[in-house]
């Protein structure tokens, strides 16, 4: 049956105009073209569908019916299409995202909320959490990721930029000897998170120094930047963390950057999603749109790893 479709909307295009030359010029084909397609669906149906003489044609009553099914086939193809493209112009749908929970912080739940806002007939179902799902197998959308992507053959796209910072608390930068240069680092512990390697390079702001590598022991290894946030103001050790997760603390006097002639490497916030999903407008319309209040123009989709 899929094999005739074509010809049936070429049948109906016949009926509508009256002549073939009149298909053959709307359709942009010629006349032999579609006299062909409509002799293979008489052929496929065994039965006449349009008598044709050499000054006119006629259809046949098999023809008519025929042609009334193909107009209603053809309408609903037609609001088919219509109502993808007004989902285009206008996002509609359900997103299904998950992110970090330290993103909570960021403001992308503020630039979400804003979409949410422009655009009244979207839903977004959004996961915070520091379990790294499978988009694939969990059936979501999109993903968020905070700092460096891992190889893969899930789609990405940059959204922002921004800095890690190394950071104790007051009292436990107090017990320890004075940190004036990047090797005074080894001598304290990190609260290590999962995704933050414990190898730090760090790079001198304004000076000629070269960069260099700090390797810093720990002996707290979690899976929860809140945990992590919590654990340094309590003088466990420290953290290296996004600017936005950290700023208000430091701000507050509950954490102390450390070494702030030197900094630590900057961060990606990426979108992930998988390969396979196609153009997926309500997806795309979500990334342009906090693309476009941050003030960022939004980096060409790429494969992580090319």
């Amino acid at each position: 049956m899929l094999n005739h479709l074509r010809a049936l909307a070429v049948f109906s295009c016949v009926a509508d105009a009256g002549s073939f030359r009149a298909a053959a010029k709307k359709l942009g084909l010629s006349a032999s073209v579609v006299s062909h397609h409509v002799t293979s669906l008489e052929r496929h149906l065994d039965t006449p569908l349009i008598y044709r003489t050499t000054r006119k044609l006629s259809l046949t009553d098999a023809g008519k019916r025929l042609a009334n099914s193909a107009r209603i086939m053809l309408k609903a193809a037609e609001e088919g299409f219509g109502e993808i493209g007004h989902r285009t112009r206008n996002p509609i749908g359900v997103l299904k995202v998950t992110a970090p929970a330290i993103l909570q912080y960021a403001r992308f739940v503020t630039r979400t909320s804003a979409f949410l806002k422009h655009y009244p007939n979207v839903e977004i179902s959004m996961s915070f959490s520091d379990r790294r799902f499978n988009l694939v197998e969990e059936g979501f959308d999109l993903g968020l990721r905070v700092g460096q992507l891992e190889d893969s053959s899930l789609m990405s796209r940059k959204l922002a930029d921004g800095r890690l910072y190394v950071c104790a608390s007051p009292g436990y930068l107090q017990s320890k000897n004075k940190i004036v240069k990047p090797e005074d680092l080894e001598t304290l512990e990190v609260i290590d998170l999962t995704g933050v390697s414990k190898n730090l390079k760090l790079t001198p702001t304004g000076q000629s120094l070269s960069a260099h590598i700090v390797q810093m022991p720990h002996r707290i290894s979690v899976d929860s930047g809140f945990a992590a946030r919590r654990m340094a103001e309590e003088g466990c050790g420290v953290v290296v963390m996004p600017d936005f997760f950290v700023r208000d603390r430091i701000a507050a006097g509950l954490l102390v950057e450390v070494l702030q002639d030197w900094h630590a490497p900057s961060y990606g916030i990426f979108a992930v999603w998988p390969p396979n999903s196609g153009t997926n407008h309500l997806r795309n319309s979500y990334l342009n749109f906090v693309a476009a209040i941050s003030k960022t123009k939004p980096e060409s989709d790429r494969v992580i790893g090319d």
